[in-house]
């Protein structure tokens, strides 16, 4: 006498949470997307099958689970997660977290983007970013292999930014192909300076190029490269000029 009521109440409930046009997202409209700044809420859409004025004739918020549309709306480039969660009657909240890109990349004849877990990505049609260009890359291997090549990449960004911010020059391109030394083109009013950092200490190695630039300026009328992996020492390719007058190179001792 009891559980039969309660059957039946459950069964008819289930069917009308699941067919009445009360719980349709029926429109754009219905799907409210937040935390956006890159992705348009046109290819939120689209990855939930929302298209033109109604959503496929209108889908239940009962029918489909939420895992499912998150996972449809992470399978766009620039989103690294999303939560879906119903708003009743006939609504959808999206929450996107967008991915953050760290560099530009030279892939073929295209400038791309990166962003922390070594993701390529194309540059969003609004937004300005100023990153440097990043070369040596794996993009044969998976996103995990270029993510550790990364790393080496964002240590060098997060020691030396400070320092970088207060020198005049900017970091232009950096060349993750060696993992035992990173190698950066430096730039300041025109002029480009290739240095070798190494794998570790960078903000103590760019802090003795600074100390001994001037010097080597005055000595050397063009430096190619620079290579501070020596301890306390600055090792110089110099020039043109330089090479053409018999000079191989040179070191200066940093100060202590």
């Amino acid at each position: 006498f009891i559980l039969v009521p309660l059957g039946v109440g459950g069964y008819l409930l289930g069917a009308y949470l699941l067919t009445s046009p009360r719980f349709q997202v029926a429109a754009p409209a219905d799907v409210v997307v937040e935390g956006n700044h890159y992705v348009s809420k046109e290819e939120v859409l689209a990855a939930l099958g929302v298209h033109g004025a109604n959503y496929g004739g209108g889908s239940n918020i009962f029918r489909e689970s939420l895992a499912d549309r998150e996972k449809k709306v992470e399978s766009i480039p620039w989103v690294r997660t999303a939560t879906v969660v119903r708003s009743f009657p006939h609504h959808l909240v999206v929450y996107v977290s967008e991915r953050k890109p760290v560099a530009f990349v030279d892939v073929g004849s295209r400038i791309l983007m990166v962003d922390q877990q070594g993701v390529v990505l194309d540059p969003p049609e609004k937004g300005r970013f100023n990153f440097p260009v990043i070369k040596g890359l794996n993009f044969e291997g998976s996103p995990a292999d270029r993510r550790v090549q990364l790393n080496l990449y964002e240590e060098f960004m997060r020691e030396t930014s400070g320092k970088m911010a207060g020198s005049g020059w900017t970091v232009s391109e950096v060349d993750l192909s060696d993992a035992s030394n990173l190698k950066v083109l430096l730039v300041q009013n025109g002029q480009t300076l290739l240095v070798y950092f190494g794998n570790a200490g960078f903000l103590k190695r760019f802090e003795n190029l600074m100390a001994v630039l001037p010097q080597l300026r005055k000595t050397n009328a063009r430096i190619d490269s620079v290579d501070l992996r020596f301890r306390d020492q600055v090792v110089v390719n110099p020039g043109e000029w330089d090479s053409g007058s018999g000079r191989a190179g040179g070191t200066a001792t940093a100060g202590k």
